[in-house]
């Protein structure tokens, strides 16, 4: 039977709420082979853990049948975390049905682009908007809030998980789309217009026309579909929020884990973010040697398990970090990181435990971006299941360990800073301008293979985007991502990734950021097609054109690298970015027509040599740069730190002088008018640092002088404050 509502004492050991540096991990007792709450919450106490996230994947233990709805056993668990100080955010456990809903509710089961259900035996496989589905949802998640609603102890609420991993295609999803396209649309003519529809004769005459999308061809219906399932995805927590709000204290911040970086395929986390109370993330990446700086080589790729596109190794983290503080929800705190890894995640067949210090590592990357939670995924080891060598804090045997050890001392760590952390704000040199839209319709039409095949590369748009955001990284340059409805206001440079959909409005947009005095650099493939993925009918670039003093009407794809050179000689050439000894155009190349613009770089080659490769342009009180190929890290990394030295700005960084190649830098504006450095050693070495300006390391609450410096052990970070002068 569903409990009563009851709220905890008063009297809990500490007082910790959502606005304080929070740090613990998921925890599953349901799921221990023996019993053991009492032996965890202890240990959990030693790993100085301030939050557990309870319940979000175990709907069946909750209503065995239906109608049958019980919580005594997480009852117990909630109390006896609550108890003993350790706050909770309880999941809502709707994406993982019971077996007994997909028998008696076939429907509710998603269908596959081929109309065939998504077979029952893992997770996320139901048709969300399924109105069986949703009555057993809203009833659980009613009996959920009235159980732990106001309980004190319970800070906030997680609904759903990670969504977004699966295509909706039923038939009344289907149904909907097609009336939503013809209301964004404007109508059947306004779809044909729109997608282009005379072609192959695709002309639409009824709303029933419309096909599914398992043999689409059309650019703009694939975008368009996309964008369909994205929204599903919003709605749906939409919809739970909605419920649970008026159900549960005002005091309790509702939230969703996404996918970190870009999200699942079929949800869109900006989205998610602006409709919740919190943003909240989870962030795997590659450990081990995959964390070494300067990057790691192919060879440690092949040691980690793929993950989903973006930078690679400590960059990953740094990104995804970006990522999460950028889509900050409406209240805009920092956000949250719900899962990272503490032990090796992946299948049986890949183990790679970090090393000592990086997870102390991994959590400063996460604070240093903004990041008011660290959770991981999760407290220990499972025995059976999909999941069997995703490793916890603890190991199958369930004893303390090496892992426990440095998350009890990570933990101390984070409770004494957190007082100087709270308030903080990232610094940023330059944003970078995230598209979703372009990333999917590059997905669709990619202008390049992959390397060493002649397949089109669906990862086109990740490929370009990380080339641009690891040289920003490399020139020890702090990035801000900005999203088309964000405020760009802040970094001197704006950089455009392969901004391939866009709107006349959004271009507009671009040009008066830079006449207002900005440098926007833009890549090849920006402003090609307009909001439908129709290419537009003009001379490249299009409404950019005249503002960035070039066209183009060829473009080629490069079948290896080619060499690049300074397009201007003598003194003259010190007046662009120079070009690293590597330096090479790869994968693709527009042949630029100046007409106004200064070129800075050329092709080294016979045909291409005519063409300018990037050239700049000067734009009421700020410039407009275009780089018309995927250049070499080392070349981006030159063109963005001119980017912001011919804006008269510098890094941050730049007060600390040449580092070690190993050592990363980052810093945030202190609350109190200082600067929180983030400084850390990406290798086995130990290594030294001179300071700047007199310091307090955080981290060990000790005053650091500019003389004495500050040594750095194997995979070694620190947090260290530089008050504000007085």
């Amino acid at each position: 039977m569903i409990g009563l509502v009851r709220a905890n004492s008063t009297s809990l050991a500490s007082n910790v709420s959502m606005h304080a540096m929070l740090f613990g991990a998921s925890y599953y007792h349901e799921y221990m082979p023996y019993e053991r709450l009492e032996a965890d919450i202890e240990l959990m106490k030693r790993a100085n853990f301030t939050v557990a996230r309870v319940g979000e994947s175990t709907w069946a233990s909750y209503e065995p049948r239906p109608g049958e709805i019980s919580f005594k056993a997480l009852r117990r668990v909630v109390d006896a975390l609550t108890g003993a100080g350790i706050k909770v955010i309880v999941g809502t456990p709707t994406y993982a049905i019971p077996p007994w809903m997909a028998r008696l509710h076939p429907e509710v089961m998603a269908l596959s682009r081929q109309g065939t259900p998504v077979p029952y035996g893992a997770r996320q496989n139901v048709d969300f908007t399924a109105p069986a589905y949703l009555f057993y949802a809203e009833r659980l998640l009613r009996a959920m809030a009235a159980e732990f609603g106001h309980d004190e102890g319970v800070i906030g609420f997680q609904v759903d998980n990670e969504i977004g991993a699966t295509e909706i295609v039923n038939p009344h999803v289907l149904a909907r789309f097609r009336e939503e396209v013809m209301e964004r649309l404007g109508g059947i003519e306004g779809v044909n217009r729109r997608w282009g529809l005379t072609y192959w004769s695709h002309r639409l005459s009824s709303p029933e026309d419309l096909w599914g999308p398992a043999g689409n061809t059309n650019p703009g219906y694939a975008l368009e579909w996309e964008r369909f399932q994205a929204r599903l995805a919003t709605e749906f927590l939409s919809w739970q929020r909605e419920l649970l709000r008026p159900l549960i204290g005002s005091d309790k911040e509702i939230l969703h884990c996404t996918v970190s970086g870009w999200g699942s395929r079929w949800s869109d986390p900006h989205e998610i973010a602006k409709s919740l109370d919190v943003t909240a993330t989870n962030i795997y990446v590659a450990m081990q040697d995959a964390l070494a700086f300067p990057v790691a080589g192919p060879e440690v790729r092949d040691l980690v398990p793929p993950t989903h596109p973006g930078p690679f190794g400590a960059w990953q983290a740094v990104w995804r970090a970006d990522a999460g503080y950028a889509q900050r929800g409406p209240k805009g705190q920092r956000f949250l990181v719900t899962e990272a890894q503490a032990g090796s995640i992946g299948p049986s067949s890949c183990n790679v435990p970090p090393y000592p210090g990086q997870l102390r590592m991994m959590a400063h990357i996460f604070a240093s971006r903004g990041a008011r939670l660290l959770a991981y995924w999760h407290w220990h080891s499972l025995h059976y299941g999909a999941e069997t060598y995703y490793a916890g804090v603890l190991g199958h045997d369930l004893e303390p360990n090496r892992l426990l050890g440095e998350a009890g001392d990570l933990g101390e760590e984070l409770r004494r800073a957190a007082p100087e952390l709270e308030g903080m704000e990232p610094h940023a040199d330059i944003a970078f301008l995230c598209s979703r839209d372009s990333l999917v319709a590059l997905r669709a039409s990619p202008p390049f293979p992959e390397p060493g095949t002649a397949q089109p590369d669906p990862s086109a748009y990740h490929r370009i985007f990380s080339r641009l955001y690891v040289a920003a990284m490399e020139a020890r340059l702090q990035v801000r991502v900005a999203f088309e409805d964000s405020d760009w206001g802040g970094p001197a440079v704006l950089v455009v990734p392969a901004l391939y959909i866009a709107s006349d409005a959004l271009l507009e947009r671009l040009v008066s950021h830079a006449e207002a005095g900005h440098h926007v650099v833009f890549t090849f493939r920006s402003g090609y097609a307009d909001e439908w993925a129709r290419v537009r009918p003009t001379r490249a670039p299009g409404p950019l054109r005249g503002p960035a003093g070039f066209s183009y009407q060829e473009y080629t794809t490069l079948a290896g690298p080619i060499a690049l050179r300074p397009a201007l000689a003598g003194a003259q050439a010190s007046a662009g970015p120079p070009l690293s000894p590597e330096a090479n155009a790869g994968s693709w190349a527009d042949c630029l027509l100046l007409e106004g613009a200064t070129p800075l770089w050329h092709y080294d080659h016979p045909f291409l040599g005519s063409f300018p490769a990037l050239c700049t342009n000067e734009v009421g009180a700020g410039r407009i740069s275009w780089l018309g190929t995927l250049a070499d890290t080392g070349s981006c990394a030159s063109l963005l730190a001119w980017a912001l030295e011919e804006r008269g700005r510098s890094p941050a960084a730049l007060a600390w002088g040449p580092l070690p190649p190993a050592v990363r830098l980052t810093s945030a504006a202190h609350a109190g008018g200082g600067t929180l450095w983030f400084l850390a050693n990406h290798s086995f070495d130990p290594t030294r640092v001179s300071l700047p300006a007199q310091m307090r390391d955080l981290t060990c609450q000790q005053d650091l002088a500019p003389a004495t410096g500050l040594e750095l052990g194997a995979w070694d970070s620190r947090v260290l404050l530089e008050a504000a002068p007085r």
